[in-house]
């Protein structure tokens, strides 16, 4: 698993070094996969290099068209030469594209398949979960910035792996629905070596039959979720189930100190006898305690889940590390699309634009997740400050 380092933490490789000696070739080949759909007449600049010009410039921290443009009249001829630009020969240097064309482009590419080619190159870059489990956490996003045609909001649901952070697919809900209906479509084409076994977490709201009959019965994979008030016999079997557990010991106890108060998850787990629901195999309740810096009890609050994982495979620390991972998904990646790149105040809206811009941001947290990278900020700021370092980033 990849070691965490600031970009500016001169023990971290990234810092320096022979930019020219950076190997793109593979991030360049997996975004020559996409099809153009510009008409070859006219057509100035290679749809690679366009989409690298960008990525480059989305590293650098460009929340929009405008921003990229502006970012690629900046490159350095040399960085524009490795990213493939065409010589110019009435200007005598490389020639970038401009804020038209990249609106163009990025409004009129298949952002679904974009997604899909982005996804798989960074799953098979993402490692596995300590135990040798890769942990997969689903949720959607609204892109508040934008709307579709009947002036709806639009919305993104993506998986994200849980020990990188690292978004492995992601797909555009159809208007008229919502993600809840989309678990199957989001999983079709997720592909993992074999030897892995896969566990998938969710909030209550895809605590669903269907959602555990496909995840388990037709894929394969485990399923972790978290039982509410929207399956009200379920969620009292699960609470009748574990709560003679309560007046024990809990079988899993984590506790983190910071922001001046404790944070405790005590989880109790038990097998899943008499529950009727697909494939549940063990049920748990999390308690967590919130804790001032001298253990006086501020809050308290209990949390039910259930599981497709037998004991052997998911036991309690396992499931109680799980069930909080889950949330990394809305901290580590929604959280940072909004602050690092203001997605929810970005309002292209056009065509394709919002869903590629998307696609481009995860390209970008997966990029630098993938080398150990926690301060996207600030390493975005240091990637602005000289273009060349995307470079390193992007021979992932």
């Amino acid at each position: 698993m990849s070691v965490s380092h600031s970009l500016s933490d001169p023990s971290n490789p990234k810092a320096g070094g022979d930019y020219a000696e950076a190997d793109i070739s593979s991030l360049l080949t997996m975004l020559s996969l996409l099809p153009d759909p510009r008409s070859r007449r006219g057509r100035r600049h290679s749809l690679v290099f366009v989409l690298a010009v960008s990525v480059v410039a989305v590293l650098a921290g460009a929340c929009g068209f405008r921003q990229i443009a502006g970012q690629a009249a900046d490159l350095p001829q040399s960085l524009l030469a490795k990213l493939g630009g065409k010589w110019n020969w009435y200007t005598l240097s490389y020639s970038w594209p401009s804020r038209s064309v990249i609106r163009r482009v990025l409004i009129g590419i298949d952002a679904q398949a974009l997604d899909l080619l982005v996804g798989t190159w960074l799953s098979a870059r993402a490692d596995r979960d300590e135990d040798g489990v890769q942990v997969l956490a689903l949720d959607g996003k609204v892109l508040r910035g934008a709307w579709t045609d009947d002036r709806g909001q639009m919305t993104l649901f993506s998986a994200m792996v849980h020990a990188e952070a690292v978004t492995i697919a992601q797909l555009r809900v159809p208007d008229g629905t919502n993600e809840t209906t989309q678990v199957r479509q989001l999983l079709h084409d997720v592909t993992l070596p074999g030897d892995r076994r896969v566990l998938v977490t969710v909030d209550a709201a895809h605590t669903q039959r269907d959602t555990a009959a496909y995840v388990k019965g037709e894929r394969g994979f485990d399923y972790l979720m978290t039982v509410k008030g929207n399956q009200p016999t379920l969620h009292k079997a699960v609470i009748d189930q574990c709560w003679p557990l309560l007046a024990g010991p809990a079988h899993d106890v984590v506790e983190e100190r910071g922001h001046g108060r404790i944070n405790r998850w005590s989880c109790w787990i038990t097998n899943a006898a008499g529950i009727d629901f697909p494939h549940v195999r063990q049920v748990a309740c999390i308690r967590r305690d919130v804790l001032d810096v001298v253990g006086v009890g501020l809050s308290k609050e209990l949390a039910f889940v259930i599981t497709s994982s037998p004991n052997d495979h998911s036991g309690a620390a396992a499931v109680n590390t799980h069930t909080r991972r889950h949330w990394g998904i809305e901290n580590k990646s929604h959280y940072v699309r909004d602050t690092v790149w203001r997605e929810d105040a970005n309002q292209a809206y056009v065509g394709n634009g919002p869903h590629t811009l998307a696609t481009l941001r995860n390209l970008a947290v997966g990029l630098l997740r993938l080398n150990g990278i926690d301060r996207i900020k600030e390493t975005t700021e240091r990637i602005c400050r000289d273009r060349n370092r995307a470079l390193f980033f992007m021979a992932t």
